[in-house]
């Protein structure tokens, strides 16, 4: 119920679904002959796009979330690396032959950079069919670019089924079954980190933060011009706050 929910929810409350649904709003008001309504929806709709798209909106609000977990100095032992799944499409490599990856293959280059300094460290990949009607799932397609990469094939775990971030680390501990004291690296996104360390402390797995593909510099640089790569950015910002807060409510989140 939770994972439909928050889809959901996301498909309507995404800042650039909200721009076309109020659009949607804006014809069906005009067609009944609500002018004034159908003003302020097509109003709206713009402000949105205007805001999220051609300002630095999206900036500052995905800055201070990819700055809460920086990177520190690697630990001298680690016993697991846990890449979190997400960007990894599964559907193209089962019908294509072909490994394709967009933000996730910063997570997994991120992931065989540390494991070839640690070869002591078990590297698992936990995510699931995205969408489930996916033939392939993330994993599938994340082992082979991992392999591809130069990593044996013997130090690849494979938890194939989670279709949240919460499935990732409940269904991944089951399989792990971590000890106490152990050293466990948490690489995702550095804007999912903030909520995927909450989720781990939740769950009561101590890990330790290593974020990958950031989306914004040190500074608040942005570019005007890359209208859907500033939208994309205010999407997943908003996605992470709004599910900080849903993970918090349903108690699946410190």
């Amino acid at each position: 119920m939770f994972y439909s929910l928050s889809k959901l929810f996301w498909f309507v409350g995404a800042p650039s679904h909200l721009a076309v649904w109020l659009i949607v709003a804006a014809v069906v008001l005009l067609w009944r002959k609500h002018e004034r309504a159908a003003r302020r929806c097509a109003i709206a709709s713009a402000a949105i796009l205007i805001v999220f798209g051609f300002t630095p909106t999206s900036v500052w609000l995905m800055h201070p979330i990819e700055k809460l977990y920086p990177r520190g100095p690697l630990p001298q032992h680690i016993d697991g690396i846990l890449i979190l799944g997400g960007g990894t499409d599964g559907e193209i490599y089962a019908s294509r032959g072909v490994t394709n990856a967009d933000y996730g293959l910063a997570r997994l280059v991120a992931a065989f950079e540390v494991a070839r300094q640690h070869p002591e460290a078990r590297v698992v990949f936990s995510g699931g069919p995205f969408p489930p009607s996916d033939p392939v799932s993330e994993a599938t397609a994340a082992r082979n670019i991992l392999i591809a990469l130069g990593l044996e094939p013997g130090r690849i775990v494979l938890e194939p089924t989670s279709r949240n971030t919460w499935e990732n680390f409940t269904n991944t501990r089951a399989i792990m079954k971590p000890k106490d004291g152990e050293t466990w690296l948490l690489i995702t996104s550095a804007f999912h980190m903030p909520r995927a360390m909450a989720i781990a402390a939740k769950v009561k797995w101590k890990m330790i933060p290593w974020p990958s593909d950031y989306m914004t510099a040190t500074g608040s640089h942005y570019d005007s011009m890359e209208f859907a790569a500033n939208l994309k950015r205010a999407d997943l910002a908003v996605h992470e706050g709004i599910g900080m807060i849903a993970y918090r409510l349903s108690g699946k989140a410190h």
